[in-house]
């Protein structure tokens, strides 16, 4: 069978004395892995079309163990997320989250049309709020969205007092709750209005909430703990996301 989409090449690994492995995220298809025969070969024609994060047409023949690439195009390399070691920092993050949480064969286009925007918002500017956005949507994408309006043990419409984050059941609790509970952190409610905002607008609107930076830091480090108790790992890529952020 022959298939053709657009995809979005999150992780590659060398195979054998000249092909390598891709983690490919498409659109019609979710994550795929797929072998891309004699890729690494010098005058390899696919070579140039495989490299991570950029917008490919691809067409994949169905293998036994994988699929395998027989063309691949690239319609949107990206330049500037491949040339900018942040912006590269930022992209590989995303695509091992992705990884992480994506099982194979599991179609979601909306996921690669959130990555497709990530990666354009990427190229064109280096926001801090990007991948806290980006997460955000993802995890309403996939079912895991927190709770932002009301308590997770009452319901009550949460107040602008003092509440907590629960990062095991996946949002805010009240005060009156956590008391008699004694479940979850405390949270600055200005992070709980910013949460709240991001996941009612879209995407590109959420991009330019006029938020200051720290708190753009702050909001991402509450969604990564949150997202990193589900995938139930650290992510590899956040220590050499780190380093360049801190330089």
């Amino acid at each position: 069978m022959i298939l053709k989409t657009l995809g979005i090449v999150v992780k590659r690994m060398d195979y054998g004395e000249a092909d390598r492995i891709l983690t490919v995220l498409t659109f019609n298809m979710g994550k795929v892995k797929a072998i891309a025969k004699g890729s690494r070969k010098i005058l390899a024609k696919l070579g140039g079309h495989l490299e991570p994060f950029c917008l490919v047409d691809f067409i994949f023949h169905e293998g036994k163990s994988f699929y395998i690439v027989t063309s691949a195009v690239v319609q949107n390399h990206f330049k500037k997320v491949h040339s900018d070691i942040d912006k590269t920092a930022k992209a590989f993050y995303i695509g091992e989250l992705l990884d992480k949480f994506l099982e194979e064969n599991e179609n979601h286009p909306e996921v690669f049309e959130l990555f497709v925007k990530y990666l354009e918002n990427l190229e064109s500017a280096d926001d801090p709020i990007l991948i806290p956005v980006f997460s955000a949507k993802i995890l309403e994408a996939l079912g895991f969205k927190p709770e932002v309006s009301e308590c997770l043990h009452c319901r009550e419409k949460l107040q602008p007092v003092q509440n907590y984050w629960d990062d095991i059941e996946g949002g805010v609790i009240c005060q009156s709750c956590h008391e008699k509970f004694g479940h979850g952190g405390k949270i600055d409610n200005d992070i709980v209005k910013i949460l709240r905002l991001i996941f009612t607008h879209d995407f590109n609107v959420s991009t330019k909430l006029k938020i200051d930076d720290q708190y753009k830091k702050d909001v991402g480090a509450v969604l990564e703990n949150y997202i990193e108790g589900i995938i139930e790992k650290e992510l590899k890529s956040k220590k050499f996301l780190k380093e360049i952020s801190d330089n």
